[in-house]
């Protein structure tokens, strides 16, 4: 998995990038996007918090964003048609905040598939 930048580090989106692709090249191995996906999510959605006040981990919101890279990566599939926006206790992803996170999961995973 290429995991994502800190919120204070955004630079560290191509280093970690360029050395997960690397590492899984020599491995034949396949890359699950999660970090692109975070970039382009702030990007195109800057209003929604990926990172927790630390600057490395994820809100509820940048966890549903890595869970559906992961649906997108390993099944093939949009997660765009998915309905389900997650549910622990009291933490909850809304279903507009969700159908972002899931547009910006399926456009980085399709991307980064035919780079």
């Amino acid at each position: 998995m290429m995991t994502w930048a800190y919120k204070d580090k955004p630079e560290m989106t191509r280093l970690l990038a360029d050395a997960t692709i690397e590492v899984a090249n020599e491995n034949s191995a396949s890359v699950i996007p999660c970090g692109l996906a975070f970039e382009r999510s702030q990007r195109d959605f800057p209003e929604i918090e990926l990172i927790r006040s630390d600057n490395r981990h994820p809100t509820v919101a940048g966890t549903y964003l890595e869970a559906a890279v992961f649906f997108a990566s390993l099944t093939g599939i949009a997660p765009t048609d998915c309905d389900f926006y997650g549910r622990f206790d009291d933490l909850v992803v809304t279903p507009e905040t969700g159908k972002k996170l899931q547009q910006a999961a399926w456009g980085t995973v399709n991307e980064f598939n035919n780079w």
